[in-house]
């Protein structure tokens, strides 16, 4: 007897390990700028180069590239300078086969510049490195008897379950370029002494073989006006995007989970159609993350038996994940926090912030997600020594992704076996003077939220056919009375005595009529069973 059989794909982390890393260099500063009188402000971002699986570890290789603004001791602008550090390391993977794609995501937890002297700064950095091992591995079950005799009689009991599987996976890149005009109050450019650029606000949609993408760019400027060469300004905007990306096998019906991260972000000043150097030209590079999953129905061979032969069967035991729960949920912050005595705010420029996930918990009633945005706000002081600076602070956040409590077959309930994955999005963040040296931030956060839960299977794989002997078939009685116990279903109770559900159902309508073959058959009950004749 063959059975046909059906293979489910099926992308599962094999294992993940979280690495965090300290880069500690010291920088001079290039002849050309300025001497340093303070440090103003600074940031970093880290670029993966390459991740490679070598004996049960992961070798990454990457750089963390900075850029600081200070104030310099003979002039009265801002001076930028920038920098990179690089990095290889080893992070150990546990029982990784060499099929296991490799993923590695990176964050830089902190970073601080100080002055060792005017010509010499020490940059320090934390990154979090997180590598996570894929494997695909293929789920088989079986779905049907592929051939069967009619004098077998075989009773075939099918399961239909739903599953959701990963379509597709890649990684790729996306550019957004945008131009913008200065506004007609604003001194043209003479020269760019420090940019910030962000993407917030992503939204995206599957669409046939495409993924759409829109969103927010924000961009802040602070640069030298042409037509004094000693005053500083700046002006902040938000550009709206919109696009789209080539993504083969995907459509519109498919659950779209796309994680994103600025590899590269350039700003520029152009002349306009006047020659003035009003036009701002941004460039932003984007890696994405795509996965997109498709919901399936399968028929599942699960139990057979014949009333007339002797049949043997094999049956396995796998795991399949169906999505419970795709959440797309917002989190609002809001904080105000006391700048230091000695800082007298005149003005606040701009405020930039990260998203860092600290802990993350499944509760009886949903994920429970911590963390805190990791603000900068950058602002003008009245003090002529210390003209601008900026202030961090972290801004926490609760927030619970509502779950609902089910308890499964087994009168266990699942939560603590369900697989979920968040990818935290920066939509809004603001910042504003409240008086008396203090700031207000606030902002929001997006959710975008997975959660797998556990679909178990058992289902048949082989079997064998073999007659009864006559004297062991006519042992078996040919007519029962018998009484529900209320734990035995009618296909258990038409298997264990050699006759069919629909023998049972055609003698005892009134009992089980439209009793399903899976369910149990009420306590008490009393049934007629015929044993089915052998031809």
């Amino acid at each position: 007897m063959v059975i046909q059989k059906e293979n489910i794909h099926e992308s599962r982390v094999q294992y993940q390990n979280t690495l965090q890393i300290v880069l500690d260099d010291d920088f001079n500063v290039p002849d050309r700028k300025a001497d340093i009188s303070a440090i103003v402000k600074e940031r970093g971002r880290v670029h993966i180069d390459s991740v490679k699986n070598v004996s049960d570890k992961a070798e990454v290789t990457g750089s963390l590239e900075f850029a600081l603004l200070y104030t310099g001791n003979d002039t009265a602008l801002p001076v930028q300078m920038q920098g990179s550090m690089n990095f290889h390391e080893t992070i150990n993977l546990s029982e990784t086969g060499d099929n296991a794609q490799l993923h590695c995501s990176a964050k830089v937890e902190d970073i601080t510049v100080k002055a060792i002297n005017s010509r010499k700064v020490s940059v320090k950095a934390i990154v979090t490195l997180q590598v996570s091992a894929e494997v695909v591995q293929d789920v088989e079950f079986g779905c049907a008897i592929a051939d069967t005799q009619e004098e077998d009689e075989l009773q075939t009991r099918l399961e239909t379950v739903h599953s959701t599987q990963l379509a597709v996976q890649l990684t790729d890149n996306f550019r957004i370029k945008e131009t913008t005009q200065l506004p007609a109050g604003k001194l043209d450019v003479a020269e760019v002494l420090w940019d910030d650029v962000d993407v917030r606000s992503v939204n995206t949609r599957l669409l046939d073989g495409q993924l759409g993408m829109s969103g927010q760019v924000n961009i802040f400027l602070m640069y030298a006006a042409a037509e004094n060469s000693e005053a500083v300004q700046w002006y902040e905007t938000t550009i709206p995007f919109d696009g789209t990306l080539e993504v083969s096998g995907c459509n519109p019906d498919m659950i779209g989970f796309v994680k994103t991260q600025i590899m590269h972000a350039n700003v520029e000043v152009r002349p306009d159609y006047d020659g003035e150097n009003r036009e701002i030209a941004t460039e932003i590079v984007l890696e994405l993350s795509v996965k997109a999953y498709e919901e399936k129905e399968h028929s599942l061979l699960v139990d057979m038996y014949s009333p007339v032969k002797n049949v043997t069967i094999n049956k396995n035991d796998a795991t399949l994940r169906h999505l419970l729960i795709h959440n797309n949920s917002q989190c609002r912050i809001s904080e105000r926090i006391k700048a230091t005595e000695y800082v007298n705010l005149l003005q606040i420029c701009n405020c930039t912030g990260v998203v860092q996930v600290d802990d993350i918990t499944m509760e009886e009633d949903g994920l429970q997600v911590e963390g805190a945005i990791l603000a900068n706000v950058f602002y003008i002081a009245s003090d002529d020594n210390a003209p601008m600076g900026s202030l961090r602070s972290a801004v926490p956040f609760s927030h619970k992704v509502q779950v609902h409590t089910r308890t499964t077959q087994f009168g266990q309930n699942e939560q603590t076996a369900m697989e979920y994955v968040v990818n935290p999005v920066l939509e809004d963040l603001q910042a504003m003077m409240t008086g008396n040296n203090e700031i207000e931030i606030k902002g929001s956060i997006g959710l975008d939220t997975l959660i797998f839960e556990p679909v178990p299977i058992n289902t048949v794989m082989d079997c064998e056919v073999t007659p009864f002997t006559e004297n062991e078939f006519l042992k078996f009685p040919g007519i029962i009375g018998y009484i529900a116990n209320g734990e035995e279903t009618l296909w258990d109770i038409a298997k264990k005595n050699h006759t069919t559900t629909e023998s049972i159902r055609l003698r005892n309508a009134a009992q089980v009529e439209k009793l399903p073959d899976d369910k149990c058959v009420r306590r008490g009950e009393k049934l007629l069973l015929v044993k089915a004749v052998r031809m």
